[in-house]
């Protein structure tokens, strides 16, 4: 199981982030809330495969075994609360599902990883489901409850 002690940026192998875009996630958290963001998550055994740490106001997402760089989340405070003003991701992870499924994926990780939710895993329509939850399993080592997510055409976008 992962610490939830304070994970600082060199707790753990990373590497620099490189080319990122942008993907549409938003949320904002409360104060207790973002303490519990501010914790980040530090690997412990093999199937811990996120290394997650606050640096300044950006919460960075790397992999725990190679260190790549995946999602960084850009907050600022209003009042009391913690808004997300930017979410990038890396272009590589954008090739597979784009950058809408990216969203559901950093969402599951907030809220599942660092808030203790249980909201089911956005697994892509295109996943066989001959094997349940395999690809999360890849993904976030974690079996929680899948929903799979049809990509639609870019030509529906407006609906």
């Amino acid at each position: 199981m992962a610490i939830r002690a304070t994970a600082k940026p060199d707790d753990w192998k990373r590497l620099p982030f490189a080319a990122m875009s942008p993907i549409p996630y938003r949320a904002a958290f409360d104060p207790a809330q973002f303490a519990e963001l501010a914790k980040g998550l530090r690997p412990e055994v093999m199937e811990d495969k996120w290394f997650i740490y606050l640096d300044g106001l950006d919460l960075c997402f790397h992999r725990s075994w190679t260190g790549l760089g995946v999602y960084r989340v850009g907050f600022e405070r209003h009042g009391e609360t913690y808004r997300v003003v930017s979410a990038l991701c890396a272009e590589p992870m954008l090739a597979t599902h784009g950058a809408e499924y990216q969203a559901r994926c950093l969402d599951f990780l907030v809220e599942n990883l660092l808030l203790g939710g249980s909201k089911p895993f956005p697994r892509p329509a295109d996943v066989a489901e001959s094997a349940p939850g395999a690809f999360q399993h890849g993904f976030s080592g974690s079996g929680y409850r899948e929903v799979p997510v049809v990509r639609r055409p870019w030509w529906t976008f407006w609906r």
